[in-house]
């Protein structure tokens, strides 16, 4: 079940387009890794390739429950 496109564009505003990803085996320096993104290559082929992605598979879907992540971030997390 996909998120729904209000819950979308609030990730998107938080995440400011960039991927939220702060996962320690990824590495990223400062943190975080906050790959550039772009908003129309959602779950599609191109620079910015991004995916939502739940925080809890479980849960609902809410802002809360919904991370911005850059296609190489949400791959080894799904």
């Amino acid at each position: 079940m996909a998120f729904p496109e209000s819950v979308l564009k609030e990730a998107w505003k938080r995440a400011g387009g960039r991927c939220e990803c702060t996962r320690a085996a990824h590495n990223h320096a400062g943190g975080r890794c906050n790959k550039e993104l772009v908003w129309e290559n959602r779950a599609k082929d191109g620079a910015g390739k991004w995916e939502a992605h739940r925080v809890r598979t479980y849960d609902r879907d809410v802002i809360t429950n919904c991370e911005v992540l850059c296609w190489t971030c949400h791959k080894p997390a799904g």
